[in-house]
């Protein structure tokens, strides 16, 4: 009996353990990726189109919007951002 006990409360711990999934951070080069993709000028113009691309690469609209106000109002993340891009488009020229 007592080590029934102890199956469940170590199952209980294990499930509520991995339940539990822990948010992603979105790197600058995932908002990138998910940027050209959405090709709109401020994400609450589409927000159902945000989300179901957001969806795709793993994030939420609400971790895209950070994101997105984030590098809006950080001159130094909108240099690399373009860093970003211009890598980019090199590396498709070649």
């Amino acid at each position: 009996m007592r080590y029934g006990a102890i199956a469940v409360v170590v199952l209980c711990v294990a499930f509520g353990a991995f339940s539990c999934k822990a948010k992603k951070e979105m790197s600058l080069q995932d908002y990138a990726v998910i940027e050209l993709e959405v090709n709109l000028p401020n994400p609450e113009l589409d927000k159902a189109k945000v989300e179901g691309v957001a969806q795709k690469y793993g994030y939420t609209y609400e971790q895209y919007k950070e994101m997105y106000d984030k590098v809006e109002k950080d001159p130094k993340l909108k240099e690399q951002l373009g860093e970003l891009r211009m890598r980019e488009q090199n590396k498709d020229k070649e």
